[in-house]
């Protein structure tokens, strides 16, 4: 399933079904990041791979209680920031992010920004 563009090259940004550490997730990976197993069983870029973005559906736990959806990262490449809803120590306080595509790590939250309550709500 595509989902996009990737915001670094253009190639086709696809859904696919991976695992990691063991639990089924979904995998949005550009079409130009291609990864395998090395000599010594390191998961690394292969020579031809032009890209480095990938972003598995479970990067949000630590925060959330759910994944990281398809309609989330659609959203994200369409409209490069998008907010996402976390949640504090043992699911206490409900705050809401900003979420932006980064080069070196797939996503990253923009911790210091601020939420206003009327985008929230739309």
């Amino acid at each position: 399933m595509i989902l996009g563009k990737c915001p670094y090259c253009k190639g086709n940004v696809h859904a696919i079904k991976s695992s990691a550490n063991g639990k089924k997730v979904n995998l949005y990976s550009c079409e130009n990041a291609k990864k395998e197993y090395d000599d010594s069983e390191q998961f690394v870029f292969t020579a031809d791979s032009t890209c480095t973005f990938r972003v598995y559906s479970n990067v949000f736990l630590r925060w959330n209680k759910r994944s990281f959806s398809k309609y989330e990262m659609k959203k994200l490449l369409e409209d490069e920031q998008i907010i996402v809803r976390l949640h504090g120590r043992a699911g206490t306080k409900e705050y809401f992010k900003y979420v932006i595509t980064d080069k070196e790590y797939g996503v990253s939250i923009l911790w210091d920004e601020e939420v206003e309550e009327k985008l929230i709500s739309s």
